[in-house]
């Protein structure tokens, strides 16, 4: 793919869309696109975080393993959102899996690349990690309302 269709892609990632031209310019530079099948993992637990993934089409389930229980989907990410942020925070290892569920294309950043960009430019920092945290929010969010429906007591009969 071409540094022009990675430059597209980044202009219309609702992650990416409105940053700065320069910046999008240089995630360029450390970009690729990737089609994964079905059933191939983008990240394991507790490997080396070393990309950050932005979903251009296609389905990834976010899950952890449950002793005795196996594998526990947390959440389901589709187009326009991201995977991955163990990226960002030492030690750079992964927290959860990540799964395509249907054939997914995602534009993936060097993290090691990407994290010497952000120590060279505070304000690339400022503004990826503004907008990583609120996605880190949302998914804590939707990861505690899956848990309290998990744990929470089944409703009593009436006699």
């Amino acid at each position: 793919m071409s540094k022009d269709e990675i430059l597209e892609a980044l202009r219309q990632h609702p992650f990416t869309h409105d940053m700065e031209a320069a910046w999008r310019e240089s995630l360029a530079e450390i970009a690729r696109m990737q089609t994964y099948a079905p059933d191939t993992l983008l990240l394991r637990e507790g490997r080396a975080a070393d990309a950050f993934f932005l979903i251009i089409d296609g389905l990834v389930a976010i899950e952890m393993f449950v002793p005795e229980r196996g594998s526990l989907r947390l959440q389901t990410v589709s187009a326009g959102e991201i995977v991955g942020w163990s990226w960002a925070l030492p030690p750079y290892r992964w927290e959860f899996d990540a799964r395509a569920l249907t054939e997914t294309k995602a534009l993936v950043l060097d993290a090691a690349q990407l994290r010497d960009r952000m120590h060279r430019d505070c304000a690339l920092a400022a503004w990826i990690l503004s907008r990583l945290l609120a996605v880190v929010a949302g998914r804590l969010k939707a990861t505690r309302l899956q848990l309290l429906d998990l744990y929470a007591p089944a409703p009593r009969r009436a006699l």
